[in-house]
């Protein structure tokens, strides 16, 4: 589908495409997944017929995007979460207006549906999977399910801590450091109690805080020749999980000194 001469589908355009990179990146998207959905949005509406000099480029504070037939705009990414559920809808979005399913209009209301959906995961199921991944970490190294019930008791705390000092701060790396340290202390009342390997129930703590989507983007982006962007996650991937050795480290000193 090609795009009418009309300035108002040539705005559309553009703006359906920044928004759609937006929603990306803001979401947990790495830079190389971004760019290429982009890029395949405006392929399908311009065609073949589309200038040289248009291009896209996104790094992960800011998009660019660059259209003869519709101007430039910049958008700057404040914030960042990770969604994996409006990922997949923005992924099929494109691949829907790309078939030709879905119109520029309709592709721009979906946008923006889904920028308004709010995460529907309710407190239960935060509680279920948190005490199953600090839970399962004692066993993947050969811990004791002695030490199971205080590696939950402490990953509990830990990433619920997070989730209240991340809203009350508003700092990077601080809730991380800050929730480390109270997931420690839990995890050693834990040991105290009934406990056998301290470490590992340490390690069960940070098990929900660890930047593992944030270490693989930076290897995908890398990977995708994306250097700058992947360094720059990869760099702050290695501050977040030196914060949370810190707070560990700190809990570690309060009790063992």
């Amino acid at each position: 589908m090609n795009i009418g001469t009309l300035a108002r589908d040539k705005d559309y355009l553009l703006e359906a495409v920044l928004f759609a990179g937006k929603l990306l990146l803001e979401n947990g998207a790495e830079t190389s997944r971004v760019e290429d959905t982009m890029e395949r949005m405006i392929h399908h509406a311009i065609g073949d017929s589309r200038p040289a000099s248009d291009y896209t480029y996104v790094t992960v504070n800011g998009i660019f995007v660059k259209l003869n037939s519709g101007g430039s705009q910049f958008q700057r990414i404040d914030k960042r979460q990770y969604d994996l559920n409006k990922i997949f809808g923005i992924n099929q979005i494109s691949r829907d207006f790309a078939a030709g399913r879905v119109s520029l209009q309709d592709m721009r209301h979906r946008l923006f549906a889904i920028d308004k959906d709010v995460c529907k995961l309710k407190l239960w199921h935060k509680f279920i999977c948190t005490a199953c991944l600090s839970g399962s970490i004692i066993l993947l190294f050969g811990g004791s399910f002695v030490d199971v019930p205080a590696a939950i008791f402490a990953g509990l705390v830990a990433y619920f801590m997070h989730s209240w000092l991340t809203r009350a701060l508003h700092a990077p790396f601080l809730p991380e450091y800050g929730a480390a340290l109270l997931g420690g202390v839990a995890g050693y009342i834990g040991f105290t109690y009934r406990g056998v390997h301290l470490d590992l129930i340490m390690m069960g703590a940070v098990a929900p805080l660890v930047p593992c989507i944030a270490i693989t983007n930076a290897i995908r982006d890398m990977m995708a020749r994306h250097y700058i962007s992947g360094m720059i996650v990869a760099i702050e991937a290695l501050f977040t999980a030196s914060a949370l050795g810190a707070g560990i480290a700190s809990a570690s000193y309060l009790f063992l000194r």
